[in-house]
């Protein structure tokens, strides 16, 4: 399943991303949306709204993983998470550019409900 991320430039960005949220690096992982992250992205949503809204979902689900890829090409992926303390299951769709550095144009992530705990 992860190697489907790894082949898609949205799938390495969703999988660096994910890495530092499930490490709970903030302080990378804002610096990980200032640099990573298309200007215009951020004028929608910036960087420590972001960051807040990832450090809320941290506190309710912990740890996510992945359970399912819903979508995936080169630049744009779609995938279910799990969290590990609420069971929620999350929706992560992330885009990015399709030029070099292909930085994040759309990243959005919302609770689809609970499942069955981890085991």
């Amino acid at each position: 399943m992860i190697e489907t991320l790894t082949r898609s430039h949205a799938g390495m960005r969703l999988i660096a991303q994910t890495t530092l949220y499930n490490r709970g690096d903030l302080e990378r992982l804002r610096a990980y949306l200032a640099d990573y992250y298309h200007p215009a992205a951020l004028e929608v949503q910036s960087a420590k709204d972001r960051l807040l809204e990832l450090k809320m979902t941290y506190r309710l689900a912990g740890k996510l993983r992945v359970h399912q890829i819903v979508a995936a090409d080169e630049h744009h992926v779609v995938v279910m998470l799990r969290g590990q303390k609420n069971n929620g299951l999350y929706l992560a769709d992330m885009a990015v550019e399709e030029a070099y550095p292909h930085q994040v144009i759309q990243y959005h992530h919302q609770l689809l409900g609970e499942i069955e705990p981890w085991g």
